[in-house]
């Protein structure tokens, strides 16, 4: 195997990270993350310094991305081009079209396929769907790269609040979003699934569940029809209104 294609392959594999562990923050429960955090230990202190600055952790898995990409696409234009040559002249004047006339324009749609199925698309959907599971296991690793990529990503930060401020008139959002509903409900369904059947579930639990779906629950729907009113003058006696 060349060294272009284990760089080709280097690059596939840390363009899915990437973008992996982008979307695996974006998912995540931050009530695990919030969990795992108060553990104490290595891991702990790692989720701690990643999680710190939202933006900093999304912008720099984005410029990962971005580098494994570009050199993705240096080196799989050379190995392509070597290919086509490989294959010309073909008996077919549609594989002759489009290995020199379009050939650029084939190594673009070849790469992008390569690239969306094994780097994007996969990725994602498997990050997604175990995201608490996916960002403590490559915390490290993404660590770092948040390191290495610390100044880059600092830079970035500066001139999008440059922009931000300077056209549009305000600040880069700053402030870390408090725990959703239904993050909140997640969880506690989570924990509830976890329970055994003979065992019973913390009454705690079961007030602070009951307590997220109020905002679902109308008044009128727990309200008590008293259909037995009947009214009365407020100068009758008290032998009338016993009867």
């Amino acid at each position: 195997m060349s060294v272009e294609v284990l760089i080709i392959i280097l690059m596939l594999l840390l363009s899915a990270f990437f973008s992996g562990m982008e979307i695996a923050y974006v998912s995540s429960n931050k009530i695990h993350i919030e969990i795992e955090k108060k553990q104490g230990g290595f891991l702990a202190g790692v989720l701690t310094k990643l999680t710190a600055k939202p933006s900093k952790f999304i912008t720099t898995m984005l410029i990962g991305n971005n580098i494994a990409l570009v050199v993705y696409g240096f080196f799989m234009g050379d190995l392509l081009t070597a290919w086509f040559q490989s294959k010309l002249p073909s008996s077919s004047q549609l594989v002759n079209y489009l290995f020199t006339d379009l050939t650029l324009l084939t190594q673009t749609v070849i790469s992008t396929l390569i690239i969306l199925i094994t780097a994007e698309f996969l990725p994602k959907v498997f990050f997604q769907i175990y995201a608490n599971t996916f960002i403590k296991i490559f915390a490290v690793p993404a660590y770092f790269f948040y390191v290495l990529f610390s100044w880059v990503s600092n830079f970035v930060i500066w001139i999008s609040d440059l922009i931000l401020k300077t056209f549009f008139k305000t600040e880069g959002d700053q402030i870390q979003l408090a725990f959703t509903k239904v993050e909140l409900g997640n969880y506690i369904s989570e924990q509830m699934e976890s329970v055994e059947k003979d065992d019973q579930v913390d009454t705690e639990i079961q007030i602070f569940q009951n307590a997220l779906e109020f905002s679902e629950v109308k008044a009128r729907e727990v309200m008590i029809p008293r259909t037995e009113i009947e009214a009365v003058e407020i100068n009758e006696s008290v032998k009338t209104l016993s009867q």
